[in-house]
């Protein structure tokens, strides 16, 4: 072997080091991260516990003697708490999603959606919401169920005027050609399960942009909620080894495309 191969070769074996270092430092970062935020989340829950359990008793000692404007404040107090909790619980479980697939499992997706339908009143909500029948995958059944609930609620909060929402679940499996342009093992069986609305829709634009933390595209005032819920189904997709995307119209709908493998064997 001549000398420059060589060299090349302990080049190649060097940096080989480097990366699998770099690598073994990001996974330690990213786990003192998740086990940051899960203390924090559980310093934070006690206090706030305390302020609401405080707040509602002084509203309930104080009925009848504070003022209308009083327990209006107090009203708002409750509601923040409650807002905070929650939020609290989102980020905890955000960090908690990682990438171990160990305890995957045969999830039957048909049923998981129909115990989303049925929890998620659609009569108080004047929703009229159909579906196609579902495929069984492999995956967390409890993880999955929180992105059909988170998606399922996002197609049919974001609503104009009222207007009663109407959603369209479809289901059906990527040809060859769609796992070549979204860059998927090709003999892999991969499902496509979408959700269509007639809400207000959003700009193409922005079709990236909703699935990270926080970010909002209306007011909190006209449509409530903490802007995380995406971002969950986001990871919790991508550590099914599958991809979430949006299509939007603005005014006029938008449609959510969830891809998953059925099985995560090599």
């Amino acid at each position: 072997m001549s000398s420059e191969n060589l060299l090349y070769e302990e080049r190649i074996i060097e940096l080989e080091k480097k990366l699998l270092a770099g690598i073994e430092a990001l996974n330690e970062c990213k786990k003192e991260s998740e086990d940051f935020i899960h203390i924090a989340s559980h310093d934070l829950q006690a206090p706030l516990r305390k302020l609401s359990t405080f707040v509602e008793r002084l509203a309930h000692k104080s009925r009848g003697v504070l003022s209308e404007e009083a327990l209006t404040y107090i009203e708002k107090i409750e509601t923040t708490v409650a807002g905070m909790r929650s939020l609290i619980d989102t980020l905890s479980a955000l960090s908690g999603i990682s990438g171990d697939e160990s305890g995957f499992i045969k999830c039957n997706l048909d049923e998981i959606m129909n115990d989303v339908i049925t929890d998620a009143e659609l009569e108080a909500k004047n929703a009229v919401v159909s579906k196609a029948s579902l495929p069984t995958v492999e995956g967390n059944p409890s993880q999955l169920k929180q992105v059909f609930i988170n998606v399922l609620d996002n197609a049919m909060k974001f609503q104009n005027n009222g207007t009663p929402p109407q959603v369209v679940i479809t289901s059906g499996t990527l040809t060859i050609e769609d796992k070549g342009i979204l860059n998927l093992d090709i003999d892999k069986l991969y499902y496509k399960i979408e959700f269509a609305d007639n809400g207000i829709g959003f700009r193409q634009e922005y079709a990236d942009k909703i699935f990270k933390p926080f970010v909002r595209l209306h007011g909190k005032a006209a449509y409530p909620g903490n802007g995380i819920g995406l971002s969950i189904c986001k990871k919790i997709i991508e550590k099914h080894q599958g991809i979430i995307y949006a299509n939007g119209n603005e005014n006029a709908g938008s449609r959510f495309v969830l891809i998953l493998p059925q099985t995560h064997t090599s």
